[in-house]
């Protein structure tokens, strides 16, 4: 790379570089344009440009490979546009960051952004005189002089271990992790590729979206021997194959990943541990532990070597680093439950003067949260309607939760929310009891939303999130607000970790998540008198349709997750005589199934066996037909399922005398 007369190299002629470009915007586009014009270099251009310059959505261009890529961050500096799209520059390639002279002070991101890249080891041209914009300064760049072989052992050694779990023994399960960039996604559509020719047929591919699995196509060709299966599709259905693929698993919830290590034989978990995906760290720590328990034969590969750029590439390492995509270095803390822990309110302010600190608290949403993007450092810093609480013991963080401040709209505007004329920015819960619970009061009052809870993963199951939530309700009533509420993609384990803390569920999202397959709850702890009067209208409210949501939208929700559900429900003692008519096998179940749903709608389900307990609720409460009940349950037949069901009842009558 050549400017002016001095010669830049890279340490590494593998390596990637990035190079500031500061002026006019005018000034930076003829500086860009010129680049183009005199190289052969193919590039792309992200962000706002020129005339007969062509820009392009970092969406499109995910899995292609450039030499030389421009983006526009003149106005704003996009985290995922950034994160995503460096993936696709090539080793020795150069990437031109458009910048202001003078960053806004009032966006404290790329206020944090700006003071980063000066740390490192880039390169910053700028315009020298404001009143020759058109000059041009004299910059060329060059492909790297050589093009070094690519690095693919540890891309082989995953190939093998994939045709392996085909050719193998069974009940041996491969996760692959990576970093991006490792050619993890590339290895199984080769392998899978390898498999098909040698003929093996019928392998499914499951990852969060189609679109999510084009590398692994790319490589493993099209055939009709290989298919996408969507995650909610694949578990409600349960096809057969030769090999199921989950390709991105971190973004999975961990019930669904131990259903399907349950029901196939041969299966491989892949997932990216780094990268601007989200984060699959906690799938690390989380899953691959009780993975060894069902599967104690199951196998582990992570691939570190990168396939495109060398090791220790500064771009790749300010991207991770710098947008706190990486574990903190910092110790991992120790809990002593004999010792007091003390809740912190910190600044965004705070957290761009102290880069460390910012690096440790988001760490710790990284390696708790599959879903945490870059973009979400951005919110961090820049969202006045956010409060960033800390648990910390010995000046050692323990927990960090995110709360949202929403509702307190005026009059006029919630009556436009619940006639469905406005849909405002935020105000996700406050909007939703006003619009789908129509209620036009919910929107007037305080809420403050757990957007994010989470306890580092070393020192979980010490009670530590009860501590927490019990500080954070008294933060949030002595801020005044009405709620302490939270919205989530619901497990039983999930939800019943609210239900601890004495929250309650107010809806149930009518579609699931089509990644992760589960449905949306909002639960809610009421606070003020207001806030405890709008909270008992609308419980008693969620609570008179539930039963027909079951029969409907939650036909097919995990019944565990029903069993919570109905534990916020009075239980009293319900008899009828067609039920007894009904266990004593005289009364057909169509004749007795008004009095049957009455009775575990008002039963204490918990004094059933769990297997009673699924039947129950699957079949009087969801409706879901015999076949689909012995085919999910293991029932030899419709009439051992009937006599099951029979006896159980028979039990919790008995139980409730």
């Amino acid at each position: 790379m050549q400017i002016g007369s001095t010669v830049v190299s890279h340490k590494n002629s593998n390596h990637r570089q990035l190079i500031q470009l500061k002026g006019s915007l005018s000034w930076c586009y003829q500086q860009c344009a010129q680049l183009i014009a005199t190289t052969a270099l193919p590039y792309f251009w992200l962000g706002d440009c020129p005339n007969k310059i062509t820009s392009t959505l970092y969406t499109q261009i995910l899995g292609l490979e450039t030499s030389l890529l421009i983006i526009n961050a003149y106005h704003h500096f996009d985290a995922n546009q950034f994160a995503a799209s460096e993936g696709t520059l090539r080793g020795g390639g150069t990437l031109l960051l458009i910048c202001p002279n003078e960053v806004d002070h009032k966006d404290r991101f790329y206020t944090y952004i700006e003071k980063q890249l000066k740390q490192c080891s880039f390169l910053t041209l700028k315009q020298s005189d404001e009143k020759q914009s058109h000059q041009l300064a004299p910059i060329s760049l060059t492909q790297a002089s050589s093009h070094q072989p690519l690095n693919l052992e540890q891309q082989k050694l995953a190939v093998a271990a994939i045709v392996k779990t085909v050719t193998g023994h069974r009940r041996r399960p491969l996760v692959l992790t990576a970093d991006r960039g490792r050619g993890k996604s590339a290895a199984l559509g080769i392998a899978t590729k390898q498999l098909v020719a040698s003929g093996i047929n019928n392998i499914l591919v499951c990852a969060p979206s189609k679109a999510a699995s084009a590398t692994f196509f790319k490589h493993a060709g099209q055939s009709a021997q290989v298919s996408f299966i969507a995650p909610d599709l694949l578990l409600s259905t349960k096809p057969a194959c030769a090999l199921l693929i989950i390709d991105e698993a971190a973004t999975l919830p961990i019930a669904m990943l131990e259903a399907i290590t349950l029901h196939y034989p041969r299966l491989v978990f892949a997932t990216t541990l780094q990268g601007y995906e989200g984060s699959g760290h906690g799938f690390a720590l989380r899953f691959q532990k009780r993975l060894k328990e069902i599967a104690p034969q199951s196998r582990t590969l992570h691939l570190s070597q990168p396939i495109r750029w060398d090791k220790e590439d500064p771009l790749e390492h300010f991207t991770l680093r710098h947008l706190c995509l990486t574990e903190s270095r910092n110790a991992k803390p120790s809990y002593n439950p004999q010792q007091k822990v003390l809740l912190h309110v910190i600044s965004a302010t705070q957290l761009v003067a102290d880069p460390i600190l910012l690096n440790e608290l988001f760490s710790l949403l990284v390696i708790a949260h599959y879903q945490t993007k870059p973009s979400d450092l951005e919110k961090l810093l820049n969202d006045n309607h956010l409060s960033i609480l800390v648990l910390k013991q010995n000046n050692q963080i323990l927990s960090i939760a995110l709360i949202n401040h929403e509702g307190a709209i005026d009059a006029q505007l919630a009556e436009q929310i619940y006639q469905g004329e406005r849909r405002l920015k935020g105000h996700l819960v406050a909007q939703s009891l006003t619009f789908h619970c129509a209620n036009k009061q919910a929107a007037t009052h305080k809420y403050a939303r757990i957007q994010r809870i989470a306890t580092h993963p070393e020192i979980q199951k010490q009670g530590l999130g009860k501590i927490f939530l019990t500080k954070i309700t008294a933060w949030a009533t002595e801020n005044q607000f009405d709620h302490l509420c939270a919205s989530f993609g619901a497990t039983a384990q999930l939800l019943a970790f609210w239900q601890n803390k004495g929250f309650q569920t107010l809806r149930i999202g009518s579609r699931k998540d089509k990644s992760s397959g589960t449905h949306s709850f909002i639960v809610n702890l009421p606070l003020s008198e207001q806030g405890k009067s709008l909270h008992q209208l609308l419980v008693q409210q969620f609570q008179m349709q539930l039963p027909m949501q079951i029969t409907r939208h939650l036909q097919f929700i995990d019944a565990m997750l029903i069993l919570s559900l109905l534990k916020e429900r009075p239980n009293k003692y319900y008899q009828h005589p067609v039920l007894t008519s009904y266990c004593s096998g005289n009364l057909p179940y169509a004749f007795a199934e008004v009095a049957l749903i009455e009775v575990i709608l008002t039963s204490d389900l918990s004094l059933l066996a769990k297997n009673q307990q699924k039947l129950t609720i699957q079949k009087i409460l969801q409706n879901r037909s015999w076949a689909d009940i012995c085919r999910n349950n293991e029932y030899s037949g419709k009439k051992q399922a009937q006599q099951t069901l029979r006896t159980s009842i028979q039990e919790l009558l008995t139980s409730t005398q």
